[in-house]
């Protein structure tokens, strides 16, 4: 099986999962109990917590563990349900479902999948209190201009949320570069076991889960301290395999040239993360592309998740071009396990169409 769909769930790192299980008993007490099980796990979870913070060049205290960026996302936008919100038309569903329509104002990509600080300059008005970018977009892995945005915003009366998912691993972040307010990522995008994330903010927010009084009374539940440790240990390898992602990429594009059918790259690629290569096929639909490439034990994705048994055309490239388009694209991401002679295979599969 060739799995090239890194971008929606990293494969999973066996040697994490089997230092967690060897370890199991380190991590079976509740982090929040007073005895010897819950003060391991303690140190574990704070351990955890404060290599994260220093991934993304933040102070520990300013780091909240969630379930994933989703629930990040929802939180700052819950915190100003009923203000102005500026935001992009290529975001995550977790931003464009759970903002009011009402009041929220979308930013348009142009064709290399970049929306315009300018753009968004001309959209502020007096009534405007949160602005939310993605820094690496999902299905084109197109870098967003976070570090200008944060900048301009510095000083005004505006919150500035990242969701920085994508670009975790892939591009230095440090949340004083990007001048943000606040930011969120998710721990299985680079390895780490699925459901659980972090949500950092320079002032806090009302909590998006109440009931108990864990992460300092900012998110109530037990910690998965599984999570964290998965997530603080796969960061560092990603550091490691940024080379190898990136010649990855380029090998694919090299080598595009080498299929006999019409093809077209979604975005600049020059100005796109490593790990995500978006692709237009005008003479074949996505979801005939998916079905053959998984017939062939390829694994890739096109726009939106399935839902009823068929495929939506990706906002995304909707947005960017059109929506003839977005039913002709897929979307390749590529991780720490895939090797070049996988690439050639997907070449070659492509070739046979």
């Amino acid at each position: 099986m060739i799995y090239l769909d890194n971008a929606a769930t990293a494969i999973k790192r066996e040697e994490i999962l089997k230092d967690i299980l060897e370890n199991k008993e380190a991590f079976d007490g509740n982090p929040d109990s007073l005895h010897t099980k819950g003060r391991e796990a303690k140190k574990i979870l704070e351990d955890s917590r404060k290599k994260i913070a220093k991934s993304i060049g933040a102070n520990p205290k300013n780091v909240i563990f969630t379930s994933g960026a989703s629930e990040g996302n929802n939180t700052v936008i819950n915190n100003f349900e009923g203000n102005e919100i500026i935001t992009s038309a290529i975001e995550h569903d977790s931003i464009l479902n759970t903002i009011d329509k009402n009041n929220a104002i979308l930013l348009d990509a142009n064709e290399d999948g970049i929306i315009s600080l300018d753009d968004l300059k001309s959209k502020i008005t007096d009534k405007t209190k949160l602005v939310v970018i993605m820094y690496v977009n999902n299905e084109t892995g197109a870098i967003q201009p976070v570090k200008e945005i944060g900048a301009y915003l510095k000083d005004k009366d505006i919150r500035f949320h990242v969701d920085s998912v994508q670009a975790y691993g892939h591009i230095d972040i440090d949340v004083d570069e990007i001048n943000c307010d606040s930011l969120s990522l998710s721990g299985h995008k680079i390895g780490g076991i699925n459901g659980f994330g972090i949500f950092y903010m320079r002032e806090n927010l009302k909590p998006f889960i109440t009931g108990g009084e864990q992460e300092k009374d900012r998110r109530a539940g037990t910690s998965f301290v599984a999570g964290a440790y998965s997530m603080a240990k796969s960061y560092p390898k990603m550091l490691e395999e940024r080379e190898q992602i990136i010649n990855l990429k380029k090998h694919f594009i090299d080598h595009l040239e080498n299929l006999n059918i019409d093809w077209q790259i979604n975005g600049n690629p020059n100005i796109c993360s490593s790990h995500v290569l978006n692709i237009y096929f005008p003479d074949y639909k996505s979801d005939f592309l998916l079905t053959y490439l998984d017939m062939n034990d390829i694994c890739a994705s096109a726009g939106s998740a399935c839902r009823a048994g068929s495929i939506l055309p990706s906002h995304v490239i909707s947005n960017m071009y059109d929506e003839n388009r977005a039913m002709h694209s897929i979307r390749f991401s590529f991780g720490y396990q895939n090797k070049k002679e996988e690439i050639d295979k997907v070449i070659e599969v492509l070739s046979n169409l």
